[in-house]
């Protein structure tokens, strides 16, 4: 029987993980069914007390909204995902259930590519767990000079007992004139979602370098004013497939390597 592997969120008509496990799949004969599930909030608790009971169901990933909250469904924790406070990687042993964080992992790969020297300053758009796993790595280099934008202050408090940085910013008005390194670690400039505040992508004239997780578009609004304003610029897709990687090992057993035809499958799809 076929081993089952997927991703849960609560809608997921953009998600291109399908296309990556996929690919790999194929390339790699491992004979994975690859799902979607999407699950409503009330019924996340169900939905991990039959993956712990269902021994052809492998693992899963996680994505908006429910990094966060599906820590409270796992057994065990790795170190890191405590410290970031999200997990993005659900596997099993002994139907133990554990959770990891691999978005750090996808970051790491976009930051490090991009060959920049260590920024002065920073600013993080964004509060949740993609931002989280920013921060996380943004620390762990010793990064602490960071400004913080996110048009709620709610999440402040949680953010301030994990991290370090030097201001959480909730109007756009109140930013710095100018950023070594910027980083949308938000949804917004996703299709369908809002735009990114444009007083952010004026930013980007100033400053040195930019990274925008956002994925679909591939080029978004942000990253369109970085390579007009010619700065050293990096996309989501690195990130999306980087962090897709570990989870498929991990599940697996393989050692993926990712090639340039996974690429160009993903933006076919795009």
């Amino acid at each position: 029987m076929k081993r089952k592997i997927g991703i849960l969120a609560e809608k997921l008509s953009h998600s291109l993980s399908p296309v990556i496990h996929k690919h790999w799949d194929n390339l790699y004969e491992t004979n994975f069914i690859y799902k979607k599930f999407e699950i409503k909030k009330e019924l996340l608790e169900k939905f991990f007390n039959d993956y712990r009971k269902n021994n052809t169901f492998s693992g899963f990933n996680i994505t908006i909204p429910y990094k966060e909250i599906c820590m409270t469904h796992c057994d065990k924790i790795s170190s890191s995902a405590k410290k970031i406070g999200s997990v993005n990687l659900i596997y099993k042993k002994n139907k133990i259930i554990y959770g990891d964080n691999t978005d750090v992992i996808g970051f790491s790969k976009c930051y490090n590519s991009l060959k920049i020297e260590k920024p002065k300053t920073v600013l993080v758009v964004g509060a949740g767990g993609a931002a989280r796993a920013v921060l996380y790595f943004l620390n762990k280099k010793n990064i602490v000079n960071i400004d913080v934008f996110a048009p709620s202050l709610k999440r402040k408090v949680g953010l301030e007992t994990c991290f370090n940085f030097k201001n959480f910013i909730n109007k756009s008005t109140k930013l710095r004139n100018k950023y070594d390194l910027i980083i949308n670690a938000s949804s917004a400039g996703m299709v369908g979602k809002s735009s990114l505040n444009r007083n952010i992508i004026n930013l980007v004239k100033s400053s040195k370098s930019v990274i925008d997780i956002v994925y679909n578009p591939i080029i978004t609004d942000l990253l369109k004013k970085a390579d007009l304003e010619n700065k050293n610029y990096i996309g989501g897709l690195t990130m999306l497939v980087e962090q897709a990687k570990p989870s498929f090992e991990r599940w697996t057993g393989k050692k993926i390597i990712i090639d340039q035809d996974l690429y160009k499958k993903i933006e076919r799809y795009i």
